[in-house]
C-alpha cells in the first residue's frame, strides 16, 4: 500500500511537460531532421559569375563581327562587279525617223532605227513594234508582246554603236475617215509602240520598251513624242 505522499506527489514530467529534446522529434514530424536555412552565394561567387557571363557575349560578339569582316570583301566585289556591269553593258534606243502624212486611206508607217548607246555590243533576240491609232491624251498602257528567246540565238546579229538598217514599219490597215477626222481633231493620235529584246556581252537578257505618238498640231503633224507611260528598260 503507498503511502500518502507518494500518493498524492504531483507528477512533475507531466506538469512542467517534456524537455526540449524529447519534443524535438515530435516537433518536425515522424522525427525527420531539422534542415538549416539556405546559404546565400558569396560576393566573390558573384563576381565570378559576372565574368564568366562577359565572357561569354564576349565571345559571341567577336564571333560576328569575324563573320562580317569576312563576308564583307564578297559583298565588297559583288557591288563592284554589277556596277562595273552597268557601265559596260548594252543600251539598246529606239528612234523613228518619221511619220508619213495622215489621210483617208493611207497606211501609216514608221521608219525607226535602233541605236545602241552602251559600250559594248548587243545581241539581238528579236523586237515587236506596233502601230495603233487610240484616244489622246492615251488613258492606258499599251501591251507588248514577251521577249520569244530565253537563250542566244547563234544566227542573231550584233548591233554596235551606229545606225543599222531596218525596214519600215506599217499598220495592217490604211487610216478610215472617221480615225483621220478624229486625229485632225485632238481626239486621237497615232501611237507606235514596242519592245526590243537582247543580250548584252555578259549573256544576260535586257529588254527596251517603247512607246511614241504623233498628233495633230497647227495644221500639220507634230514630231514624235514620248507616251506618258510604256518607256522602260530592262
Amino acid at each position: 500500500m503507498a503511502s500518502r505522499d507518494e500518493a498524492g506527489a504531483p507528477d512533475t514530467a507531466h506538469q512542467a511537460g517534456a524537455s526540449p529534446r524529447d519534443q524535438s522529434p515530435s516537433a518536425h514530424g515522424n522525427g525527420s531532421p531539422v534542415l538549416p536555412p539556405p546559404r546565400l552565394p558569396s560576393e566573390s561567387a558573384n563576381k565570378q559569375f559576372r565574368l564568366k557571363l562577359m565572357m561569354f557575349w564576349g565571345v559571341v560578339i567577336a564571333a560576328i563581327v569575324a563573320a562580317f569582316a569576312t563576308g564583307y570583301p564578297s559583298w565588297e566585289n559583288y557591288i563592284v562587279q554589277e556596277a562595273a556591269k552597268r557601265q559596260l553593258r548594252a543600251y539598246i534606243d529606239v528612234r523613228p525617223q518619221g511619220m508619213s502624212a495622215i489621210e483617208e486611206g493611207l497606211v501609216p508607217r514608221v521608219h525607226d532605227s535602233f541605236h545602241n548607246i552602251g559600250r559594248t555590243p548587243a545581241y539581238d533576240n528579236g523586237s515587236f513594234s506596233r502601230i495603233l491609232v487610240r484616244e489622246y491624251p492615251l488613258t492606258r498602257t499599251l501591251v507588248n508582246d514577251e521577249c520569244r528567246y530565253v537563250a542566244p540565238d547563234p544566227k542573231a546579229g550584233k548591233w554596235f554603236i551606229g545606225t543599222p538598217k531596218r525596214p519600215g514599219i506599217a499598220r495592217e490597215s490604211p487610216l478610215t475617215a472617221a480615225e483621220v477626222g478624229a486625229i485632225k481633231g485632238g481626239n486621237s493620235a497615232i501611237y507606235f509602240h514596242g519592245r526590243v529584246c537582247y543580250r548584252d556581252i555578259f549573256n544576260e537578257p535586257h529588254r527596251t520598251d517603247f512607246c511614241l505618238y504623233w498628233k495633230w498640231d497647227a495644221g500639220r503633224i507634230s514630231p514624235s513624242l514620248s507616251c506618258p507611260q510604256g518607256n522602260s528598260a530592262g
